[in-house]
């Protein structure tokens, strides 16, 4: 991911989550808000949470997986300076979906939160 950090400290994720604005679908959810440093803001934080109900650790790690390689395919086409973070709903697990869901849903999650850049 060229243009992104990853989210590391609870702080972060927790003011994402407050105060930041989200939008929702079937499996996910995705808090997104400007970045508060001003130095970063020509890059973006990007941030997974994923419960322990989800599953075991291999199909937790292979849902994260799916969510950043869909990031970083949609990555040059965001908006630059925004704190991102994708939450799985405790009711998905790797038996609902596919990557192909999973792909629709960010998309549009994206979408409706305006982080496209306009061409």
């Amino acid at each position: 991911m060229k243009f992104t950090f990853t989210i590391k400290k609870n702080g972060t994720f927790k003011y994402v989550l407050n105060k930041g604005n989200f939008k929702s679908s079937q499996n996910i959810s995705i808090h997104c808000d400007n970045n508060i440093k001003k130095n970063m803001r020509d890059k973006n934080f990007f941030g997974i949470c994923i419960s322990k109900k989800n599953g075991n650790s291999v199909q937790r790690n292979k849902m994260k997986r799916w969510i950043r390689e869909i990031y970083k395919q949609e990555e040059h086409n965001l908006k630059k300076g925004y704190n991102i973070v994708v939450l799985y709903k405790k009711s998905t697990t790797i038996d609902k979906i596919d990557y192909f869901i999973l792909e629709n849903e960010v998309k549009n999650c994206l979408e409706e939160l305006g982080l496209y850049e306009k061409k």
